[in-house]
């Protein structure tokens, strides 16, 4: 590893900004709201249809069929209740999917630029790690081979000094690639 990239300290930030990547986050909140909203409908249709049932067959138990309606409304006030739970629980899961994600878009950009001193470091409890580590570790790899055929080339160029252009030709072609290559 270098001393620049040695140098650069893991830096602790805080988003301040819930909706980072809005159409992946409301598309993931999208997903869970409706999930747990089929869910609701599921049990309480199948609720209905078991005290329907057993009402049915124990006309005694009529009254409790009509408590049960006459509550109807408060079920609902809870059921909107618990899907605006599910919505603030999704929209904070999301967040810790997306930050990663819109990390990651930066830090692909960045290293696409020519910076391979460049790591991506995610915050303590957001998701991904493991690909950080990965990310960090194949930038590293391609930082040491490049920073190896560099020097090579400079080496090969003054022990062969007819090998000067094709070395220079070879620095031209990165620049060209990565245009604001640093090692």
């Amino acid at each position: 590893m270098t001393d620049n990239a040695q140098q650069k300290p893991v830096q602790q930030f805080q988003r301040k900004t819930i909706m980072i990547k809005k159409g992946l986050q409301y598309r993931y909140m999208a997903l869970i709201f409706f999930s747990v909203l089929i869910a609701f409908v599921i049990v309480g249709l199948d609720t209905l249809w078991t005290v329907s049932k057993v009402v049915g067959e124990h006309p005694m138990m009529m009254p409790l069929l009509d408590e049960l309606s006459s509550m109807a409304p408060l079920f609902a006030i809870k059921i909107v209740m618990y899907m605006i739970i599910v919505l603030i629980v999704s929209a904070v899961v999301s967040h810790r999917l997306a930050g990663p994600i819109f990390k990651f878009e930066k830090s692909c950009s960045t290293v696409a630029e020519g910076d391979l001193t460049h790591r991506v470091y995610l915050r303590k409890g957001d998701q991904l790690t493991d690909l950080q580590d990965q990310f960090n570790n194949m930038i590293e790899a391609v930082h040491e081979t490049i920073r190896a055929m560099d020097e090579f080339g400079k080496e090969a160029s003054l022990a062969h000094p007819d090998l000067q252009p094709k070395a220079e030709a070879l620095s031209k072609k990165t620049l060209g690639i990565m245009p604001k290559y640093k090692i």
